[in-house]
């Protein structure tokens, strides 16, 4: 393939991550209060994320075992059609069943941002489509689409607050999501470029010995930060927020709104830390200094100082993403990536799943001021435990 026809197949890419995030980033904030709206009490929320985070787990499973079967544009258009089915049932049932099997079933993000099967299959095959660049500059360029569409997202989901939080609000926004999902499998259709250097045996057979022995030590630690990670997203810290300072929706909308433009703008910034320090030392050193501030955020006893140490994290939260990622693909040859970023989001979203009973005991238990703690302390951990994995290896 020659690298115009390939950098051209990214375009098609950054779009369906525009499309997909934005909506991710309104769900991330509309679910827990439509939840609230319609009866449903803190034990639930927090059993309605533990489904979201099964849900992603075991596609990110179906990508790593059905990729060299099917096809990565079969996958995304599965999982496209699957977004269209959670959001008509969301918007026709509000039946505890019918909602956890929406929420399981639609790949719906927790944080406003991913680590589901599409993000895999994307962040896997973007390098291929994209040969004549910056590997970290090209991830910098699809998580800063990514953050700023979350940030629109997360600022349109005061409009049911704005509205009286009707029932009809909150199903127009579930509708929404459904007409997401018809346009990404539009866009998939289209997106032959894609398939290039899949992976030609089920499962992780394409693997060499090197390659499997960084996915068993990078998967566990990848979920000890997603469990922490549960702690933080924009799901709980919506109820934190909500518990804590008693801030509605009309108000949550446009504070994650800056939040997530502030993290938008910090994926930018990685790239250039990353030029001069590497990728590794710019992951570990920024994501510390974001839980550092997590931590304060928990301490600091009134809104106007949480909301301070809320946008001082964000300002170095994400800047891990795009170097996370561009570490990755030092790691893993091109036929690997797919099964790497699958398996390693896959163990992100077991370690989700496992914080995910934890976080709705806490939620269940009126614990909810230990939030930031959790998910602070528990970051601290896997920062140095990365650090002292790879710094011999990697800068």
């Amino acid at each position: 393939m020659s690298a115009a026809p390939a950098a051209s197949g990214a375009l098609p890419v950054y779009v369906a991550k525009g499309v997909r995030v934005y909506v991710s980033g309104l769900l991330s904030i509309i679910i827990p209060f439509y939840l609230k709206v319609i009866g449903y009490g803190p034990f639930f929320q927090g059993v309605a994320l533990v489904a979201i985070l099964a849900g992603n787990a075991l596609s990110n499973v179906a990508v790593t075992y059905l990729d060299a079967l099917v096809g990565r544009r079969r996958l995304l258009q599965a999982f496209s059609l699957l977004m269209v089915v959670a959001g008509l049932v969301l918007a026709v049932d509000t039946s505890a069943a019918f909602i956890l099997v929406a929420c399981f079933l639609g790949n719906i993000s927790s944080t406003g941002t991913e680590a589901g099967p599409f993000q895999s299959i994307e962040a896997g095959t973007l390098p291929e489509l994209t040969p004549a660049q910056s590997s970290v500059k090209v991830f910098g360029r699809y998580n800063l689409i990514g953050y700023s569409a979350a940030a629109v997202g997360q600022l349109t989901s005061a409009g049911p607050g704005l509205l009286g939080n009707t029932l009809t609000s909150f199903h127009a926004v579930f509708v929404g999501f459904a007409l997401a999902g018809v346009v990404l499998f539009a866009i998939y259709s289209r997106l032959h470029a894609i398939e290039g250097g899949r992976s030609t045996r089920p499962g992780l057979g394409d693997l060499g010995p090197q390659a499997r022995k960084d996915l068993v030590a990078l998967s566990g630690l990848f979920s000890v930060d997603a469990f922490g990670g549960v702690f933080v997203t924009t799901y709980l810290l919506s109820i934190w927020f909500n518990i804590t300072y008693g801030l509605q929706l009309e108000v949550l909308g446009p504070i994650f709104f800056v939040a997530a433009l502030v993290a938008a703008a910090s994926t930018y910034g990685a790239a250039l830390i990353a030029a001069r320090v590497g990728n590794l030392r710019t992951m570990v050193y920024t994501h510390l200094v974001s839980s550092a501030f997590l931590v304060f955020m928990g301490l600091a006893g009134s809104l106007l100082p949480a909301l301070g140490f809320l946008f001082l994290r964000q300002s170095f939260s994400q800047m891990d993403v795009p170097t996370r990622q561009a570490l990755m693909s030092e790691m893993f040859q091109s036929k690997e990536r797919v099964q790497a970023y699958a398996v390693t989001n896959t163990m992100r979203s077991a370690g989700s799943f496992v914080a995910g009973p934890v976080a709705a005991g806490i939620l269940g238990l009126g614990l909810v001021s230990i939030v930031p703690f959790a998910g602070g302390g528990t970051k601290i951990i896997y920062d140095l435990m990365t650090y002292i994995s790879y710094h011999k290896r990697y800068r």
